[in-house]
């Protein structure tokens, strides 16, 4: 059978090409995606101020949830006091040594690289070694990484300022030290003492091993000891870094939630190709039932077929997609979403994934697509050879009605009755529900389209009326070329208008609702509490709201399960709120935010199932865990965040515990500037160029998500014109036969012109409604409006788009089909 098969994909390269293409970047596409799943799984850096630990104990960065991956903490979860001293007592350990990480700014500005300060007792972590000078026995007294003086033009003696919360203060230089390897960041140490009343959060236990202990072993003495994770060799990284672990809890949940839409889109454009492969061989296919060949032979044939096209296609495909996994990762890199020097995790695994997918993808969609003509009744087969049956089957009419009402239910009734991942979930997961179900009826639709530019084609005369008649004879085959172009620009709609829409409401939101006149912004490092003071005092101010930001995991119960949501939270003092910021609120009042009480966006209420008077339970952003009593709800939500603390409650549980921002009303911004040259990194905006700042933000959490389904649709573009050459290609004997019959060169390129502008308008429709479902449910969970944003502009470079891939892809074909003699492709039977 498999020397059957391989005869009869030499005979037919175009048909098995195409299918070959599909299959080739698609295992590309699931690779790539399954590379970067891994990669969250067990990716890292290498460890630089912990190089020299053998273990590093640090607190549980993530929330264990009972379906689905660990949820990751905003903010840096500190290990308790007196952890070394415990530590230090487990059989195997040499010492144990307390790390406290502070982010500072040393001035002058040494470049990008972060700045942290440490207490001298954790440096033989590194180890770091003096080179010049002495450590530091006093306060006002610094060591200073070699590469940091040097970029900030210092030296042993010198004296510089170092901004803690924007706050400077001046020390002196007493030494230089050395490591042997410091890229991501520059250290700077000061006493112990100082350390700690810097920050009074421990970051990190270093331990050092006995000689010939282990450190695996020794890493789990110390988990079952002091019931925190410990760390060894790479994982230590995770430790060091906090942002790699967030980025490995976003490359694992964004992955995660791709993958099975990736699946999807590739097994859909796999099953159309093949589909329509299958379909171009009706004549063959009958005659073979004709001259007694048995469903069953039929059946291991196109399996035969399929299986060879399939494995050599997935495996030959999974190689460029190791290499787009690299190129993805450097795209978020680029959006600022990962850290540019996160290693990739690579392993056959994603690779086996894609083949297996592909094959048992493959193999359904040829089983199915031969079904009809393999069981026919031999002389019904030749009949079905000669013009395509008029009429879908009942089961596939059925089947395709309840996709469209369960599509349609999905995708808009979801967000009325749920909220959060699910209600956003169900409306983004409608597309390809709607997809499958217009796959189904796409040979009727086809005549539905076909029926309404009848009157318009019909005038072109020759031409109009062969395309007319063309497109209504052969609905089924065009409608495999149809569907997938509707697809790609269904995923675009809904990717861009999604996005645009959550866009536009934030920026409504935050440009209506902050009231101050001013906007003051600290350096990495944030606002410590005397900025606040300062700029109350400066005259003309008539208020100041601090106000910091972190994430906040709230829990809700969602069936039999609680689950745990992240949501954007912000701390503020009631007392300044009413002059600087205009949540909207719905109910309940924010003068009763004090203490363990909360106040929640609308969005976020209704996904708790919580009203003003209830209590809600939350992982505050360093993973501890509160009862907060909801005092009001409110309406602006994505300006602002869906959760809204004190002040106090939040800031204690943030890595630094300053302040992001200061809303000041005042009458003139020049007092306010003054204080830049007091409070090194410190910026002040007006409200305008907030409001832009705010975008700006908006558009590069938005970028994100585009990165991926870019991918996506990147990959659906190239199917495309991949189909739609092998549907038109496969007509040269058709084209010789209208040349010799009296119709010429150019006649047949106009019906192919007009054939294709029935396809691009078919798809825009098909693609135009079916992306409406999904966007008035995606509307209605993130901003409550069933009106989405949609930019003309936008939506006409996606028509455009389309009118390009579908005239070029079947003009281009349609010559080529045509470059030989007619009767040479008659004889031929292509």
């Amino acid at each position: 059978m498999f020397s059957l098969a391989l005869s009869t994909i030499r005979a037919r390269r175009g048909g098995f090409a195409a299918a070959f293409v599909a299959l080739f970047l698609g295992a590309a596409v699931i690779t790539a995606s399954g590379v970067l799943l891994e990669s969250g799984l067990r990716s890292g850096v290498t460890a630089e101020r912990y190089a020299a630990a053998s273990v590093v104990v640090g607190g549980k960065q993530e929330l264990d949830e009972a379906q689905g991956p660990s949820t990751p903490f905003a903010e840096r979860v500190p290990v308790p006091a007196g952890l070394a001293d415990r530590v230090a007592r487990v059989p195997g350990v040499r010492a144990a040594v307390e790390d406290r990480s502070i982010e500072v700014d040393v001035v002058p500005p040494n470049g990008d690289v972060p700045v942290y300060a440490h207490g001298w007792s954790s440096a033989g972590l590194a180890p770091f070694e003096l080179t010049s000078g002495r450590r530091p026995e006093a306060p006002g007294e610094a060591v200073l990484d070699a590469a940091l003086a040097a970029r900030a033009g210092l030296s042993t003696g010198d004296t510089t300022r170092i901004a803690v919360g924007s706050v400077p203060a001046e020390h002196r230089v007493v030494g230089l030290v050395s490591a042997p390897s410091l890229r991501r960041q520059s250290a700077v140490f000061v006493t112990d003492d100082v350390a700690a009343r810097w920050s009074g959060r421990i970051t990190a236990v270093g331990v050092f091993a006995e000689p010939g202990v282990d450190a695996d072993e020794l890493a789990r003495r110390i988990t079952a000891e002091v019931g925190l994770p410990a760390h060894t060799g790479h994982d230590i990284g995770d430790v060091e870094f906090l942002d790699v672990g967030q980025a490995r809890g976003f490359l694992t949940a964004l992955s995660g939630s791709l993958m099975g839409t990736i699946a999807m889109v590739v097994l859909f454009v796999v099953a159309s190709t093949l589909g329509l492969s299958i379909q171009q061989r009706r004549r063959e296919l009958a005659v073979l039932r004709a001259i007694a060949a048995t469903p069953r032979q039929i059946h291991r044939m196109i399996g035969a077929e399929v299986l060879l096209v399939a494995v050599t296609g997935a495996a030959l495909g999974s190689l460029p997609g190791f290499a787009a996994a690299g190129l993805l990762r450097d795209a978020f890199a680029a959006a600022g979403v990962l850290p540019p020097d996160l290693e990739l995790a690579y392993s056959p695994l994603p690779a086996v994934a894609a083949l297996l997918l592909c094959v048992l993808g493959s193999r359904a969609a040829g089983y199915f697509a031969a079904r009809r003509l393999a069981g026919a009744n031999p002389v019904d087969a030749l009949g079905e050879a000669a013009v395509e049956p008029a009429e879908l089957g009942t089961t596939r009419r059925v089947a395709g009605v309840v996709l469209l009402v369960l599509g349609a239910v999905v995708g808009i009734a979801m967000p009325l009755l749920v909220q959060g991942r699910a209600a956003l979930g169900g409306a983004a997961g409608s597309v390809l529900l709607l997809m499958v179900g217009t796959a189904l009826l796409g040979p009727h639709l086809m005549r539905i389209a076909t029926a309404l530019a009848a009157p318009v084609l019909g005038r072109g005369r020759i031409s109009g009326f062969l395309a007319v008649a063309n497109t209504r004879a052969n609905a089924r085959r065009l409608s495999g070329a149809v569907i997938p172009l509707a697809l790609a620009v269904a995923m675009a709609a809904v990717q861009l208008f999604s996005i645009s829409t959550a866009d536009a409401a934030a920026a409504d939101q935050a440009s209506a609702g902050v009231r101050a006149d001013f906007v003051l912004s600290g350096g990495p490092s944030g606002l410590a509490p005397e900025v606040v003071a300062a700029v109350r005092q400066v005259p003309g101010v008539r208020s100041a709201l601090p106000v910091v930001r972190t994430q906040m995991l709230l829990e809700y119960r969602m069936f039999a399960e609680v689950e745990a949501e992240p949501f954007a939270a912000q701390g503020i003092e009631p007392e300044h709120v009413g002059t600087a910021m205009d949540l909207a609120v719905t109910s309940g009042s924010l003068d009763e935010l004090r203490g363990d009480t909360v106040a929640l966006s609308k969005s976020a209420a209704g996904i708790a199932g919580a009203g003003v008077g209830d209590t809600v339970h939350v992982h505050l952003g360093d993973g501890v865990e509160k009862d907060l009593r909801v005092v009001a709800t409110y309406a602006n939500g994505l300006g602002f965040g869906d959760v809204t603390a004190p002040r106090d409650l939040i800031a204690g549980h943030t890595t630094n515990g300053f302040d992001d921002a200061i809303l000041a009303s005042a009458s003139d911004g020049a007092g306010l500037r003054e204080l830049s040259a007091r409070y090194p990194g410190l910026s002040v905006l007006d409200r305008s160029a907030f409001a832009a700042a705010q975008r700006e933000q908006q558009r590069q959490q938005s970028s994100t998500n585009l990165i991926g389904n870019g991918f996506l649709l990147l990959y659906l573009v190239i199917a495309v014109m991949n189909t739609l050459v092998m549907a038109t290609g496969a007509r040269t004997r058709e084209f010789a036969m209208l040349r010799l019959i009296g119709t010429n060169r150019r006649h047949v390129r106009r019906m192919m012109t007009l054939e294709a502008g029935i396809v691009v308008a078919a798809a825009t429709a098909i693609g135009t409604a079916v992306a409406v479902v999904p966007l008035i449910g995606l509307s209605l969970a993130t901003t409550g409006r069933a009106l989405p944003a949609v930019d003309p502009l936008t939506y006409g470079a996606i028509v455009l788009a389309t009118a390009v891939i579908g005239f070029s892809a079947i003009v281009l074909a349609t010559r080529s089909a045509m470059r030989g003699r007619p009767v040479d492709a008659v004889g031929s039977g292509a």
